[in-house]
Parts: C-alpha cells; structure tokens; sequence
C-alpha cells in the first residue's frame, strides 16, 4: 500500500495530464491544496515535492505554485533558487555515508576547492539517494570540512540526514552567508563508479559548491558528481519589468 503523499501526488499528476490546469497557471496555495483535498499539509507538502520532482510544477515564495509542464521528466531533477531549495533536497533525500578521514590538499585539489594547497581537511565521502528509490544512488558528493569544526561530529555525520552546514550552524554558530557554485561537465571517476552504479568515464555533471560564513569565510566545500542519466539541474530566469 502506498503512503497517502505518494498516492496524493499520483493524483495530482494525473489531473495534471488529463488538462485540468494549463502550462504557466497558478496552483491554490499549500493550506488550501490541504483543505481542498481533505488532507494534512505535511502530506500535501510531500505530495507537491514528488510533483516537483518531476518537473510538472515550480514552488517559489510570493509567487505560488505553478504548472510548468503536462508530462514527467526522467530522472532526478533539482531546482535551486536559494538556501531553502538546498535543504529541501536534503528532506527528500538520505545521506549514505562511506568513509572519514582526514586529507591534505595536493596542487590538483586546492585547485578545485579554491584553497591552498597542503590545506587540511575533513573529507566525507557519501552517497546521496532518493528515499522512493534508495537502490539508485543520485550522486557521489565529497564534503571537505574544516577538521577544527568536524572535532566531535563524527558520529553525527554518519546518523544526520539533513545538511552538515545546518549541523555546523547549530554547534558553531557559522551561518552559511553565500554559496558559491560551479557546474561542469566531467566523467565519473574510477575511485566510486562502483559504488555509483556507473561506468568509469561515463557522462556526468560536476558541481562545486563554497559555503561561506558570515565573516567570508569559506568553512565547507562540496564536490558532487551526478551521472548525466539520473539527474536534471534546473532554475530560472527571471526579467525584471518596470512597469
């Protein structure tokens, strides 16, 4: 039997594919899509972000819900706007630790992260999957913390499944001021294609991202590698019209 989100989100997309709304119409809002169909809102909340998922809707704050395609997209699809679209994906998702260990940064590296090299770090080796499909992992991410920060979260790292900045927030008081992001093509490596479920050299998207405190500076790292197959990054646009 399937949970009451799942079969709420089959339903919505289901009127979604029949016409019901129209690409570019504007959903009720999340407490009157609770009342309307006679539901919680935690469970509307789920149901809308399997919708999401799929790229059939858009959420952003002041400006609703809005249909944005008729039919699902394959695969995996993030939408990032903002900090609260990162934890969004940590809700949705479950973080697979590998390993920890302490690192020192070579020339190559330091390149990549934007730091000096025989700079010291905590890397975490992870996995990220989808809770509807745990056996196919998203992607590979590799998180380079500051050890001084990491002392004492260990275990933490390993049982948590939110966001480690958010963890690093709440122990140290270093709130993530702006993230810096970088996306590339690339091939995914031979040290976790196994693990990844992919072919070494295969086709994927590398994304980088600095967090950065509120005194500018930089307290993690992340390096994600996402199989070209399993992943859709998406955002938009926006032109501002002075009426």
């Amino acid at each position: 039997m399937q949970p009451r989100y799942a079969e709420l989100a089959q339903q919505i997309i289901d009127e979604i594919g029949t016409g019901k709304f129209t690409i570019g119409a504007t959903l009720p809002s999340e407490i009157d899509l609770s009342t309307q169909y006679g539901v919680s809102r935690s469970t509307m909340r789920s149901a809308l972000q399997r919708v999401q998922e799929l790229g059939l809707i858009s959420r952003r704050k002041r400006a609703g819900i809005r249909i944005e395609a008729l039919k699902p997209r394959h695969g995996y699809e993030q939408s990032i706007s903002n900090v609260e679209d990162l934890i969004q994906f940590a809700v949705v998702t479950e973080r697979h630790v590998q390993t920890i260990e302490e690192i020192v940064c070579d020339p190559e590296l330091a390149g990549r992260l934007h730091c000096k090299p025989k700079q010291r770090w905590l890397r975490v080796e992870l996995l990220r999957v989808d809770r509807e499909k745990p056996e196919t992992p998203i992607c590979w991410t590799d998180v380079y913390l500051d050890p001084a920060l990491a002392t004492g979260m260990r275990r933490q790292l390993r049982k948590s499944s939110g966001l480690i900045c958010e963890m690093i927030e709440e122990k140290y008081g270093r709130v993530v001021a702006e993230i810096r992001q970088e996306i590339r093509a690339t091939g995914v490596p031979k040290r976790f294609a196994r693990a990844l479920g992919a072919e070494t050299g295969s086709y994927a998207l590398e994304i980088v991202r600095q967090y950065i405190d509120q005194h500018g500076i930089p307290f993690e790292v992340t390096v994600s590698t996402f199989p070209a197959d399993r992943f859709t990054y998406a955002f938009n646009l926006r032109r501002q019209i002075n009426s």
